[in-house]
């Protein structure tokens, strides 16, 4: 029999910025910087918004989310990723495509100053 699913909020993560898991906070970029909102996760060119957040497991997350360029105006594409949960300052997402991204947590004030200079409350609170 299949296992439970419940469909929650969001997902169990501090929001905020998160890097690569390979790149230190202090060398972050735009390229291994992805910003977690109330709404959807983000890098600096593409945003997937949350559409529905199903816990399928102890950490594991299935996230309907529509996932657009920010920089053209070609409508989002759908599409479903499984986030596996270190706490709630790691994850491990992969897409449907067999994208894999692994990326932690890392305090606003330990990134390098063009992301410290960002007012992130209106997005993370």
């Amino acid at each position: 029999k299949a296992p439970e699913t419940a469909t929650v909020a969001a997902l169990p993560l501090k929001r905020g910025y998160y890097v690569a898991s390979d790149t230190p906070c202090g060398q972050a970029s735009n390229a291994t910087t992805l910003l977690l909102r109330r709404d959807g996760i983000g890098g600096a060119r593409d945003f997937c918004a949350f559409r529905t957040i199903e816990q399928t497991g102890p950490a594991t997350y299935r996230v309907t989310e529509a996932c657009g360029d920010v920089q053209d105006n070609s409508p989002p594409e759908t599409g479903v990723t499984t986030y596996t949960l270190t706490g709630d300052t790691a994850f491990t997402s992969r897409s449907m495509n067999g994208r894999e991204h692994r990326a932690r947590y890392c305090a606003q004030s330990s990134m390098p100053p063009d992301f410290r200079a960002n007012d992130i409350s209106d997005v993370t609170d």
